[in-house]
């Protein structure tokens, strides 16, 4: 049986279409530690090189030739990340299609993957720390759903009434409690300068390129 393995086509990208591939590939290795245990790159490396890539691609869009050398530099740094973070995800992957497409590459085997619609999470730790007014939500990583992102509401002295999506947005009563939101991507949470002696209630969830997950079942711990 052929082993599949991550496509290389990302070095014909044009440069918007890499920017968003590349930033797809971010997200899908680095938000999933479970998986991609001790990725070639690091995080903070890639994210700096895509961030240098985004902005002399602008550059050179607005200022022509002159800004031509520093673009192609840039451009070919971060190809060679990905020819890396390529070959490390095949390693992990075994041919394990799945995983191709958890890290942001498209799978040899086919066009990319369409990411399978997220269920309700159900699992997250929160605890105090010994900062006053601080508490650290923990949500436990989705695998098998493609590139998932995590986020968190925060919500002060009362459950949510009836909270929705509607086209991934959240859709809240104006005249409800106070609400924190941390949509930053990442599954640890942290809220700081909570009041002391209120309770507080979260609320975490998943997207994906597919679909919002419905909200979590509440969980509410003491602010002190």
């Amino acid at each position: 049986m052929k082993i599949q393995f991550c496509k290389s086509e990302f070095r014909q990208y044009g440069n918007s279409k890499l920017d968003t591939f590349s930033g797809e590939v971010k997200n899908g290795i680095y938000t999933n530690p479970t998986v991609f245990v001790t990725p070639a790159v690091s995080e903070s490396d890639f994210s700096q090189t895509l961030t240098e890539f985004s902005t002399a691609s602008a550059e050179y869009s607005l200022l022509g030739i002159t800004k031509r050398t520093v673009f192609e530099n840039k451009r070919q740094k971060l190809i060679r990340y990905l020819d890396i973070l390529a070959k490390y995800t095949d390693r992990v992957a075994q041919g394990d299609v799945s995983i191709i497409a958890l890290s942001g590459f498209i799978p040899s085997s086919s066009s990319k993957m369409h990411a399978p619609v997220l269920d309700k999470l159900q699992y997250f730790l929160l605890k105090r720390t010994e900062v006053a007014g601080e508490i650290i939500v923990d949500i436990q990583p989705v695998s098998n759903k493609g590139a998932v992102s995590y986020g968190c509401l925060c919500v002060e002295g009362a459950p949510l009434n009836h909270p929705v999506f509607v086209n991934g947005q959240l859709k809240l009563s104006t005249d409800g409690p106070a609400i924190l939101q941390d949509a930053n991507k990442s599954r640890r949470k942290v809220f700081t300068g909570l009041t002391l002696g209120v309770v507080y209630f979260f609320y975490v969830y998943a997207t994906n390129p597919t679909s919002v997950s419905p909200l979590s079942d509440p969980k509410n711990i003491l602010a002190a």
